[in-house]
């Protein structure tokens, strides 16, 4: 690439990507009603509603080597097309859904969407950024502005989603829809960061990229760091990917309104951007020990919430102790997820950070599918304020154990890890 059209890259993508990230990272207009546009509308059972998400972790699972070879193939830029035009497909099956199995094609449909975006996207702002030691608090940046602009717009449009769902259950997800094709026209203007000449395209072959990215496998399953790293991404998104539905059910049980659902989950989308914007003091703060300090924020809020809304329609003040819980679970959220990509893209290069994104999304699915699975058996088991309480104790007692497996081997300075974790370092 010519330096000119080299500098032209990287100003667009970076100039585009935070303002792509506020609109594209996640759907618009649809949490919060997603849940009961499911049981209210649909008539779906909350039980079917969590085990449907499993669904989607499961897909995730067998879908992680498809992405990445589509992700080869395709580049970047023509990725993150193809990901944005599936999540428009997914949203027209999610509103035509009539029954358990059609929400699971749905969730197949958004998982590999999904899949797709979490390789491409972190890729393509990671390769067109260059090189230097600042690199990392750039991307970290770059990544933390989009990701802190998403979550206000998302708490707004969930107060609106919330009103419209009282008007009409379909009309939020509409909404969502026509947000998703301007998504999916704004990654028409990135540029790809990573150009192949066509007899290397011609040269690309499943058999070609299947050894990459046993190549990349081989790597991390020699990488001390990146096995913590993804283990901690896996055991933290595990409980996240359970609390989106279980704390809207919650608040169901508790006979919290709609449009209150609504208002509480815009509080709570703005605590996640705060949380995103303060993830540099954060890890300033708590140093090696930032992701058991999430982890645990998020687990031990979760019983509190539990046990206080047992007696929440008995004492009404309770409620608003559980959405306070809410928020400080919500704010550590926010932050993990800036926090964890800027960890998992240290010492990588345009090499190999496509295949690390598509290892930690494989083991975020495995353990996010077998946690969502024994969810949706408690939940048809027991209530949901139990269920609250045990997922939070269960989580608790993981992360303790995860952080000492951690501590030996993440947060120590660049001149600590071996020449092999620094394989792939640009700076090495």
């Amino acid at each position: 690439m010519k330096t000119k059209e080299d500098q032209k890259m990287r100003k667009r993508n970076m100039k585009l990507f935070p303002t792509y990230k506020k609109l594209g990272w996640d759907y618009l207009f649809y949490y919060a009603i997603d849940f009961m546009f499911l049981t209210q509308i649909k008539h779906i059972s909350p039980a079917d509603v969590v085990l449907a998400s499993s669904f989607k972790s499961i897909f995730g699972i067998f879908l992680q080597i498809p992405a990445n070879i589509i992700v080869e193939f395709l580049g970047r830029k023509n990725s993150i097309v193809l990901g944005n035009i599936l999540n428009c497909i997914y949203m027209i099956i999610f509103m035509a859904t009539g029954n358990i199995y059609d929400l699971i094609l749905a969730k197949f449909v958004s998982c590999l969407a999904v899949s797709i975006k979490d390789i491409s996207e972190p890729g393509l702002l990671n390769s067109s950024i260059p090189p230097s030691k600042y690199k990392g608090s750039i991307f970290s940046k770059i990544n933390s502005k989009g990701a802190s602009g998403y979550y206000i717009l998302s708490s707004i449009t969930k107060i609106i989603g919330g009103f419209l769902f009282e008007v009409n259950g379909y009309l939020p997800l509409i909404c969502s829809l026509v947000v998703l094709i301007i998504v999916t026209i704004m990654s028409t203007l990135y540029i790809e960061p990573i150009k192949k000449r066509k007899e290397q395209k011609n040269e690309i072959t499943i058999k070609k990229q299947l050894k990459d990215i046993e190549e990349g496998f081989k790597f991390i399953i020699k990488s001390e760091r990146l096995k913590a790293l993804i283990l901690s991404a896996s055991l933290i998104g595990s409980i996240i990917t359970i609390l989106v539905n279980y704390r809207t059910n919650l608040l169901q049980v508790i006979g919290v309104p709609a449009y209150l659902i609504a208002i509480i989950s815009a509080v709570l989308s703005f605590s996640s951007s705060y949380g995103s914007k303060m993830q540099s003091q954060l890890n300033d703060k708590f140093k090696n020990k930032t992701i058991l300090v999430m982890g645990l924020m998020l687990s031990i809020t979760t019983i509190i919430a539990g046990v206080l809304s047992l007696k929440a329609k008995e004492f009404p003040i309770l409620i608003v102790i559980v959405v306070i819980a809410y928020i400080i679970g919500k704010f550590a959220h926010g932050a993990f997820f800036t926090i964890m990509d800027r960890y998992l893209r240290n010492f990588t290069n345009k090499d190999i950070d496509t295949k690390i994104f598509a290892v930690k999304n494989l083991f975020v699915n495995v353990i996010s599918a077998i946690s969502g699975i024994i969810a949706s058996f408690m939940l048809n088991k027991m209530t949901i304020q139990y269920c609250m309480i045990i997922v939070g104790i269960a989580f608790t007692i993981l992360y303790i154990l995860m952080a000492k497996y951690m501590r030996k081997r993440v947060g120590l300075k660049p001149e600590e890890y071996s020449k092999q974790e620094r394989k792939y370092d640009e700076l090495y």
